[in-house]
């Protein structure tokens, strides 16, 4: 997914909405096959705003020099619809030694789990290197485990 041999960084920052690339989906909608799952997270992020941050890559392979939503997708979406400005992300910078991101540097498991609402049910997973590789909660795990 991207070159072991730059350094990675993980950073928490809350960036622009306009500055992240994130995928629209024609299925989720006010009408659509997921309305009850659209509706439900719109008026949960309405009355609470966005809880935990979304997990954004720059700088791989797979995505190149975008920030691009790997987790988050559907609350992007609806803090767009909403006039949300902000998002809090966790960025993985995969090219942190050529491109700097403003922000707090997490290093260790402890620091990125205080930026969540359920930090006890967040897992996250590392590389051969011991590079931070995914943040995601365990239903997401689970459904993503099932392609690999």
């Amino acid at each position: 997914m991207y070159d072991t041999a730059c350094m990675i960084k993980l950073i928490y920052k809350k960036l622009p909405i306009n500055e992240i690339s994130y995928l629209k989906r024609e299925e989720f909608s006010e009408n659509g096959p997921e309305k009850n799952f659209y509706n439900s997270l719109k008026a949960s992020i309405s009355k609470h705003g966005i809880k935990d941050p979304v997990y954004i890559e720059y700088g791989s392979k797979a995505y190149g020099d975008i920030l691009k939503i790997i987790v988050g997708n559907n609350r992007v979406e609806i803090a767009h619809q909403l006039g949300i400005k902000e998002i809090p992300c966790i960025i993985k910078n995969c090219k942190a030694d050529t491109y700097h991101i403003e922000g707090l540097v997490l290093n260790t498991d402890e620091e990125i789990k205080k930026y969540f609402y359920l930090p006890d049910q967040l897992q996250i997973r590392r590389d051969k290197d011991n590079n931070i590789d995914q943040i995601m909660p365990p239903w997401y795990i689970k459904v993503m485990d099932q392609y690999v």
